[in-house]
Parts: C-alpha cells; sequence; structure tokens
C-alpha cells in the first residue's frame, strides 16, 4: 500500500492526517470499478464474468495485448478505474523482521536495503508491505518499468489502471494458506490478520526434478499443517476473490498516484475557498446584520411616516399659524397697571418724580427718606427682579431699575426676530 513520505505531517495524529492528506493508494483502491485477472493464456473481467484468450507468452504477459483485451471486455464507453491481478510469478518477494518500526519508516528502511535483499535485480523496483511492523512478514516488489509500461498501455487504449496486485492475495489467505497454480509454477502464501507471513515460489521447471518438488510439498505441508487450498483456474478464482483483502500489497502507477494527488489538491483548494468563504461570512455577519437591521427600521420608519402623514399635515398647519400670528399673539405682556398699584405700595407715602417703562425694564426716580428700604422691599417682590441702583443715590433722591419677573423680551425677541 502506498504511503506519504516522512515529513511534517507524518507527525500529526493518525486521525487528523487522514482527514487533511488523504492516501492517494486508498484513494485509487476506493475508486477501483472493474477487476480484470490474469490467470495462464485468459484475462477474466470479474465482475461481469467475462474473458478473452490472450497471445501464448513463455513470461509475462504483453501489456498492449493485456491493454487491448481489457479494453475489448470493458466495451461500454465508460470511464472504468481498473484493478489488475497478476500472476504471483511476476513478483520477488523479501522476509523481513523489524520489531517496533512500522508505517513509513518501514517501507524507508526496506528500500534502503533493496540492493542487498535483491541483488540480482538492478533495476528500479516498487514495494508493498504491510505497515504494522509486528513480527516476521514479507515484503513484496515488482519491477517499475513493468507498472509503467501496463499504465501507459492502458492509457492508449482509453483506460485508467489504477492498481496492480498479486491476484493470490486478493482473497483471504488464511493461516492454512492458498496454493496458485496455473502451469508456470506454483505459488504459496499465507496471512494472518492482513499480514503476508509465508510466500514461496517455484516455477514449473523446477518441479520436474523430483528433490525440488518434494522439498515443495514438505514445505508447504508444514507451513499449511496439510490444510493448504490449491486454486488451479479461472473459476476457482472467481470464487475465491475478495474485495479488499490484502489492499496493503498493491502496486500503483506513479501516474495514477500524480493525478490522484492533483485531484487531491484540487479538494483542498476547494475546502480551503469554502472555509475562507465561512470566515469572510462570519467576519461581515454583523455588518449583514445591521444592514438588515437598518433595512427592517427605515421600513418601520416609512411606515410610521405614513401614518403620523395627517398628524405632521395639522402640525404643519399650527406651526404656520404660529410663525403668522405668534408675534403678535405672544408678544410679552406687561401689565403695567397691575406694576403700577405694586409700586404705589411699595413706594408710600414716598414721592415718585419719574417712571419709564420699557422692554419688560422699569426705571424710577423720586425721594425717600431711607431708599435702602425701598430696594429692599422691590427685591422681596415676586413681581420684580433685577433691581439695582442706577445711579448715586443721596439720602433723600434714588434711582431705580428692576424688571417684570414674568416678561422675557430677550426670549421673545430671539424666537420670532432672530436677525435682529
Amino acid at each position: 500500500m502506498y504511503q506519504s513520505s516522512g515529513s511534517w505531517a507524518a507527525r500529526l495524529p493518525p486521525a487528523l492526517r487522514r482527514l487533511l492528506f488523504a492516501d492517494p493508494g486508498r484513494e485509487l483502491l476506493r475508486q477501483v470499478d472493474a477487476t480484470l485477472l490474469v490467470f495462464g493464456d485468459r484475462v477474466l473481467h470479474v465482475e461481469s464474468g467475462s474473458a478473452a484468450e490472450l497471445q501464448p507468452s513463455a513470461g509475462e504477459a504483453d501489456a498492449g495485448s493485456l491493454a487491448a483485451r481489457a479494453r475489448k471486455l470493458l466495451g461500454d464507453g465508460k470511464d472504468h478505474s481498473i484493478l489488475l491481478l497478476l500472476p504471483p510469478g511476476e513478483f520477488a518477494a523479501t522476509g523481513t523482521e523489524m520489531p517496533g518500526v512500522s508505517g513509513g519508516n518501514l517501507r524507508s528502511a526496506l528500500a534502503l536495503q533493496m540492493e542487498n535483499l535483491l541483488p540480482a535485480l538492478e533495476e528500479p523496483l516498487e514495494l508493498a508491505v504491510h505497515g504494522s511492523g509486528d513480527g516476521a512478514q514479507v515484503a513484496l516488489w515488482i519491477k517499475s518499468r513493468r507498472i509503467r509500461e501496463l499504465h501507459e498501455a492502458f492509457a492508449a487504449n482509453g483506460l485508467f489502471l489504477a492498481a496492480v496486485k498479486p491476484r493470490i492475495l486478493h482473497s483471504q489467505a488464511s493461516r492454512s494458506g492458498l496454493v496458485d497454480a496455473d502451469g508456470s509454477g506454483l505459488t504459496f502464501a499465507q496471512s494472518s490478520a492482513g499480514v503476508l507471513r509465508q510466500w514461496k515460489h517455484v516455477d514449473a521447471a523446477d518441479l520436474e526434478q523430483e528433490e525440488f518438488a518434494g522439498q515443495w510439498d514438505g514445505e508447504v505441508r508444514a507451513a499449511s499443517a496439510g490444510k493448504s487450498r490449491r486454486i488451479e483456474s479461472v473459476a476457482q478464482y472467481a470464487a475465491a476473490l475478495e474485495r479488499g483483502a490484502h489492499a496493503d500489497y498493491s502496486f500503483f502507477p506513479a501516474a495514477a498516484v500524480a493525478l490522484c494527488r492533483r485531484r487531491e489538491r484540487r479538494r483542498h483548494l476547494l475546502r480551503a475557498s469554502a472555509a475562507l468563504g465561512v470566515v469572510a461570512l462570519l467576519a461581515a455577519s454583523p455588518f449583514i446584520f445591521q444592514q438588515f437591521e437598518i433595512g427592517e427600521l427605515n421600513r418601520q420608519l416609512e411606515i410610521r411616516r405614513e401614518l403620523s402623514a395627517s398628524a405632521r399635515a395639522h402640525r404643519d398647519v399650527v406651526v404656520d399659524f404660529e410663525n403668522r400670528w405668534g408675534a403678535i399673539e405672544n408678544f410679552p405682556d406687561q401689565d403695567v397697571p397691575e406694576a403700577m398699584f405694586t409700586l404705589q405700595q411699595v413706594l408710600s407715602p414716598n414721592r415718585l418724580s419719574d417712571l419709564e417703562v420699557s422692554e419688560g425694564v422699569i426705571r424710577i426716580q423720586g425721594t425717600s427718606e431711607d431708599p435702602q428700604s425701598i430696594l429692599q422691599q422691590l427685591e422681596q417682590n415676586p413681581m420684580f427682579t433685577e433691581v439695582v441702583f442706577s445711579r448715586a443715590t443721596s439720602n433723600d433722591q434714588y434711582y431705580i431699575d428692576l424688571r417684570l419677573a414674568d416678561v422675557n423680551f430677550e426670549a421673545y425677541m430671539a424666537r420670532y426676530f432672530p436677525d435682529r
């Protein structure tokens, strides 16, 4: 199974890492909707049960011929994502035991040891291993060139090859194990909890030697306690296949992984754009709410304006009347007779020689033996205010200015004649 290289993302919690960074391998397997199985000189479309003949070959099936037969089997014109199940003889196996090493670290460690593990293979290889790292297990290898040629041949025929996998591992190879026999050789695979524990392969030519054949039978019986299951035909495979079995032992073309990554980046961009949109909406929500409030308040204002139109019209009539007649109607009433009677009561029996009334201000002049007493009586009378001696006063002569308390000519002028 494909795993991302060790980076800062690898140090994130697994749940968060799966959320943010989808595994391209698992995404490719999830999209698979067509499974092709190569067995001998035949290729089987597992979902439909239809099969096609391949050109006979002594080794690997020709990629171009295989892709052409696949196009014929999948001739419905739809875009399929294909899982190709190849003979186990196309894969190499190495045993490994690295307690405590798992995931990307296990893959990296095995990749570094590739020259020592498979010294006879000098060209680049692809690796598939279970990431658990619990005890002894088997790692599988295949030539990178073979994966690339298959992907390109399928692409040339308008097909998308998503993954390649040993056909023997597309079933539950239990503790009793499975034996794949297609005439070109025998392969024994045994697993537990999805981890490949045993992988043995022998070519048909080697089995012709009695010594090799006896050794093979002895090792398989010892590993499986004589309970291994043997598969010798396409029909037996069709009945034994199980979708999703041993997914960690799938190989993925580099071009398919790159396409999956580009799709994932686009999804991340869309998610980021959506997240930014949500953030922007949340940030703008107070202003949007205010706009709604302002709109609602303006609507209520218009309603109230319509309801108060009659009252405002009446008010305008009153204001116009006030503007026209207010200066006359509201002219300050100085009530001179009442002021004269009040002054007479205060000044008697003293003489008043001069009196002047103008805009609420009264100026009096007269003679008295006690002018100060007159001033005090006028100050205490509520009808008058601002009582002062306006000029120097002798023992018998007084000059007093005072204002009528209820008359305010300044306010009247400011209201009706503001420009004066």
